[in-house]
This record gives structure tokens, sequence and C-alpha cells, in this order.
């Protein structure tokens, strides 16, 4: 029986028990903790609110000219302060995600049907 070059590959990685892939590159993670900075602790309504009534009064011409004195409290808010305020459970529990998991045992009864395990 010949087998074809890319079967093979499959083949061998099913006889070396190799069935489910793993994460390996510390850098796949970094990019998804690097993704998850700005994405972790979503602003509440009421941030939202502040920020649009920040932005409102700093758009007064009349008070404060073509420059919006509030433009750095908002970026604050929407930048370095909502990344403080991440909580650390979102982060460990991606991480624990990017984990592969082994694969869970089917056990079989004599007749052939399936047996779920009991806890």
């Amino acid at each position: 029986m010949i087998v074809a070059p890319n079967n093979a590959d499959k083949i061998q990685s099913v006889i070396n028990d190799d069935l489910f892939p793993t994460v390996t590159h510390v850098s796949d993670v970094k990019q998804v903790l690097e993704f998850m900075k700005d994405v972790a602790a979503p602003l509440s309504e009421e941030q939202v609110r502040a920020i649009l009534l920040l932005e409102s009064l700093g758009s007064n011409k009349r008070l404060h000219g073509d420059k919006n004195p509030y433009a750095g409290i908002i970026k604050s808010i929407t930048g370095e302060f909502k990344r403080a305020v991440g909580r650390t459970e979102t982060y460990l529990q991606t991480i624990e995600e990017l984990i592969p998991k082994p694969p869970k045992p089917i056990i079989m009864a004599p007749d052939g049907r399936p047996i779920r395990g009991r806890r």
C-alpha cells in the first residue's frame, strides 16, 4: 500500500499520538494578551456619558477657543486608566484557555455503548 506524502504526515501524527495541536510559541500568547489590553475592561455607561459631556464642554468655542482642555482627561480615561482597572481574572482565564487540554477518554462498556463518568 502506497500512501501519498501529505497523508503520510497525518498518519505519522496519529501514530505518534499527536492528535491535538499544542501552543508552543510564547509569541502567540503575547499577541493575544496585547490585544486583551484594550478590550479587557470595557467602558461603563457612566464613563461613556462622562466622556461625551467632556467632549461637549470642550467644544464650546466661546469658553475654550479651538482647543479642548479636556482632551487629556478623555485620552487618559479611554487609554491608561481603562487598562489599569482591567481585572486580572480576565487575563488569567484567557491564558488558561490558550493551554491545550487533553481529550476526555471515552469509556466503552463490553456491549459497545459509551459509559458516562460519574462525579
